[in-house]
């Protein structure tokens, strides 16, 4: 992984190149489209954070350009491929430039996090309630299971469908998001090799986001709770891409009780393992990251990471 950071820093036109490829083999190797398009996105943000934020943009550009060319020699949208890659790109460029400046990966993560509430504000103000679309397009795919013979007989899927509906937006949004972060966590972790091997451990060990945001959050999952309509609709989604910077502290809470207790690698590993398996497994961590808001599990055990809003 080194050898790669090294590579792609040490030239504009290397970095074009692994991002403009990683893009390729997104439509060359379906099953490791996520994959690839998280490693164009690093490649971005290690530009972005290692020479500067004019460079990462000037990647972003070029390589998206070489990627939507390609897309339209073999036949495909090109103008779709490139919207595709710029929900995952330019928001990692973004939040690459506040990280270079701020130098906070707190400061990164909310503005991540922004970022997908301001484009939930954006689709309901330009598209109204997306509700409808969403169940439009759920009960064709249930349709389609259904003539297939795949979907469990005996289930009322109306009013699942309907509440599903009124959320998906949010998750998709909540998905991008994620990835995002996981991306630019890559390219900082590129950076650290490069320049400071350990760095990026302590720095996400130190984690945590305020009593501010936790406040915010808990107030809108408690509209969400106590509404109904849009308002309850949109406090739900808000809060749930709230959430998603609190899993990673979560990790981080997890991560810096395991270095603070000595205990081995293995619990690190189930972690990732019930996070990669339960889906709900990431709502608890979450929980507990929000939760770390007040009670600084970390400082209780006398180590790294008890500093407010680092």
């Amino acid at each position: 992984m080194k050898a790669l950071a090294g590579y792609i820093v040490s030239g504009r036109f290397q970095a074009i190149l692994v991002a403009a490829l990683s893009g390729v083999l997104a439509f060359l190797l379906p099953p490791f489209t996520t994959l690839t398009h998280y490693l164009g996105a690093a490649v971005i943000a290690l530009v972005t954070l290692r020479i500067g934020t004019t460079q990462g943009l000037q990647v972003l550009i070029a390589a998206t350009l070489l990627t939507a060319l390609f897309y339209l020699a073999t036949g495909t949208q090109a103008a779709t491929v490139a919207v595709t890659v710029l929900l995952l790109w330019l928001p990692c460029w973004l939040v690459s430039v506040v990280l270079r400046r701020t130098v906070s990966l707190a400061h990164a993560m909310l503005t991540a996090a922004a970022l997908g509430i301001a484009a939930l504000m954006l689709v309901y103000g330009l598209a109204g309630d997306p509700a409808p679309w969403w169940q439009e397009r759920l009960q064709s795919f249930e349709a389609e299971l259904d003539a297939a013979g795949l979907f469990p007989q005996g289930i009322k899927s109306g009013e699942l469908l309907a509440d599903l509906s009124r959320l998906l937006t949010g998750v998709v949004l909540a998905s991008l998001l994620l990835s995002t972060l996981c991306s630019v966590l890559l390219g900082r972790w590129w950076q650290a090799l490069l320049v400071n091997p350990g760095g990026l451990r302590t720095e996400f060990i130190g984690l945590r986001l305020g009593q501010g945001v936790g406040l915010l959050t808990l107030t809108l999952m408690l509209v969400a709770q106590f509404s109904q309509g849009a308002a309850s609709d949109m406090a739900a989604q808000s809060a749930m891409l709230l959430l998603v910077p609190y899993l990673f502290v979560g990790l981080a809470v997890v991560h810096g009780m395991v270095a603070q207790t000595g205990r081995g690698n293995g619990w690190l590993i189930a972690v990732y393992v019930m996070l990669a398996i339960l889906p709900q497994a990431a709502l608890l961590l979450a929980g507990g990251g929000l939760l770390d808001t007040w009670i600084d599990f970390r400082r209780r055990l006398g180590g790294a990471g008890s500093k407010p809003g680092k």
